[in-house]
This record gives structure tokens, C-alpha cells and sequence, in this order.
């Protein structure tokens, strides 16, 4: 494990508070090794969910690319056009 020398400093409601406690106590660990348990799954599902979708675009067949004008049309008439010409709209 390695060296923990960082403090961080948090706040929660007391709700929030007394559920971690619960688990931890059950668990019988900290609340502070329970949250750091907790980040570390969040980061590794985040670097998970990354890795994947890079692994598909890296898979996707090649696509025709047009210059920008053309790609920009293409995408204000396409699916999501209505809500870009909405939000252009907007500003």
C-alpha cells in the first residue's frame, strides 16, 4: 500500500455520514480506507469507460471526412441539427 501522506479534507450531510460509517463499521475498516476505496473504483470505471470507447473508434472503419463548411451542414441537417440550430439560436 503506499504511504499515505496527503491529507484531504471534506465535507458531508449527515446522512451521507452515517451510511459510510455503517458500511466501513461493518466492513471493519476506516471511513477513510471506505472512501479511498471508493475513489480508486470511480477512477478505475472511468479509465475502463475511456479505454473502451478509444478501443472502438480504433476499430470503426474509416469515414469519409469533408472540409469543415460541408461537415458542419451535414451536421446541423443530421440528427443532432435541431438542437444546434436551437442552441445557436439562443445565443
Amino acid at each position: 500500500m503506499p504511504s499515505l501522506n496527503r491529507r484531504t479534507q471534506l465535507l458531508l450531510d449527515d446522512d451521507l455520514h452515517r451510511r459510510l460509517r455503517e458500511i466501513a463499521t461493518q466492513r471493519g475498516i476506516s471511513l477513510g480506507a471506505l472512501i479511498r476505496e471508493a475513489i480508486d473504483e470511480k477512477l478505475a470505471g472511468l479509465h475502463d469507460s475511456r479505454s473502451r470507447a478509444f478501443a472502438k473508434l480504433l476499430e470503426a472503419e474509416p469515414m469519409p471526412v469533408d472540409d469543415w463548411p460541408v461537415m458542419k451542414q451535414e451536421i446541423l441537417e443530421g440528427r443532432y441539427g435541431k438542437l444546434l440550430k436551437r442552441h445557436n439560436e439562443e445565443k
